[in-house]
């Protein structure tokens, strides 16, 4: 197939790294105790980290990659606290005390993210922007206009519905029928967000360690011992903050977890004119179907950012661009001759409950499975885990004491993942 869609200089890797490319950090001796391990230095690790090393404790970060690598420098920059299920889902199994208390924690992860980026002064593009949330099917705006009028009541939510006549006020296109806009939400740079907190937590005198894979942790009467290539490390405690990379090093978690492959790609630079009517009011947007799009401005309004469910395993980020690429000019016809500069992917997390879980499973501290929604609620859940390890007020989230599921004979590798893709799809096309 040909290339045409692709601009002089296409790199196979995020855009975001064009403003902060992955760190090369100088190889540090490793320790040979510390106070806490951390694995995993994304955006949880590092929240962790931070709350750690401020309060006293010697800390060692390792990854199995440069520092980042992940989605924390791949995903695309929004920052909201919806969970994946609404208030009349979570009702009926967690009754009404508890699922107010689920629900505030993810406007409580949005406050935390924008308050931690402005008392550290975070250059990051913090964009206060709010999100539109595109109806798929007339039926999907019907939903979400009650969902809003009970989150409204019970929870206190930030919304306000848009009509279909009026959609292009929030994007300009006409595929979809109205839909609902977040007044809290907000967008970032997520490399930049992910490099400034990695400088605070180095100054803070946390030890970083990068392509240095655990290959074991054993634990015994005093606490823990972590293998690595590069020697082993004893720590009292550990905090595992691995979620979609999660190895099998950790295989209790990670067969609580699904990972599911997020694509995005960049669009060469378009006229100022264009991204104003496109973009009115510069939000964050995303939609209602199964396998849904999301898609922004660049922070600097100069190109679009489009991601989606391209495939399930798929690592060929030229054959997914393409793909993106059709479904972005599907949302916007005008952009078939707009060219791609970037397309990339990186691995989030879900799990069988579509909702974050922290806690502690043999004595392994750990907070994972954002399922979309780890922006915001990563460097929330990574930093009450550091609470929770020093044993301090303010630790205890709506997320400990849930049950964290998995399927008997899942051991993290989600065979199944295409047949759900497949009935996704199916669904988008025939759902009223």
């Amino acid at each position: 197939m040909a290339d045409d869609i692709f601009a002089p200089g296409f790199k196979e890797t995020p855009y975001w790294w064009e403003a902060a490319p992955r760190p090369a950090l100088p190889e540090a001796a490793l320790p040979a105790k510390v106070d806490v391990a951390v694995v995993g230095s994304g955006f949880t690790g590092l929240n962790a980290a931070l709350e750690l090393a401020r309060a006293g404790r010697s800390v060692l970060v390792m990854d199995a990659r440069d520092a980042g690598f992940g989605a924390s420098s791949r995903n695309g920059g929004m920052v909201g606290g919806q969970l994946k299920w609404g208030y009349s889902d979570l009702e009926p199994r967690y009754g009404r005390t508890k699922t107010v208390a689920l629900m505030k924690e993810g406007q409580a992860s949005v406050e935390f993210l924008t308050d931690l980026i402005e008392r550290e002064q975070i250059s990051c593009h913090l964009q206060k922007v709010g999100m539109f949330v595109g109806a798929h099917r007339p039926s999907h705006y019907d939903a979400m206009a009650r969902e809003l009028e009970i989150g409204k009541r019970e929870v206190g939510l930030e919304a306000e519905m848009l009509p279909a006549a009026e959609t292009r006020r929030e994007v300009d296109t006409s595929i979809y029928h109205g839909g609902k806009i977040y007044l809290r939400n907000a967008g970032v740079h997520p490399a930049l967000y992910h490099q400034g907190l990695l400088e605070r937590v180095r100054n803070a005198g946390v030890t970083i360690a990068p392509h240095t894979p655990v290959e074991g942790i054993d634990r015994g009467n005093d606490g823990f011992t972590l293998a690595t290539p590069r020697g082993k490390v004893r720590a009292r405690e550990v905090v595992i903050a691995t979620n979609g990379y999660t190895r099998p090093v950790t295989q209790d978690l990670r067969r609580r977890l699904i990972p599911i492959g997020s694509y995005m790609i960049a669009t060469e630079p378009l006229p100022p004119e264009t991204m104003r009517r496109l973009f009115p009011n510069n939000r964050m947007i995303a939609d209602t179907k199964k396998v849904l799009y999301y898609y922004r401005p660049s922070p600097d309004r100069t190109r679009v950012l489009f991601g989606g469910r391209a495939a399930v395993w798929d690592q060929d980020v030229r054959r997914t661009g393409r793909g993106l690429h059709r479904y972005l000019t599907g949302v916007f016809p005008e952009l078939a001759g707009v060219k791609i500069t970037h397309s990339w992917t990186g691995n989030v997390a879900f799990t069988f409950d579509r909702l974050p879980h922290t806690g502690v499973r043999d004595g392994l501290h750990f907070a994972m499975g954002y399922s979309g929604t780890g922006v915001a609620m990563s460097s929330y859940l990574g930093h009450k885990a550091a609470l929770r390890v020093m044993g301090r007020p303010g630790a205890a989230t709506a997320f400990d004491d849930l049950e964290f599921p998995t399927k008997p004979l899942y051991d993290g590798r989600p065979w199944f993942l295409p047949l759900v893709a497949a009935w996704y799809r199916l669904h988008d096309r025939i759902a009223r």
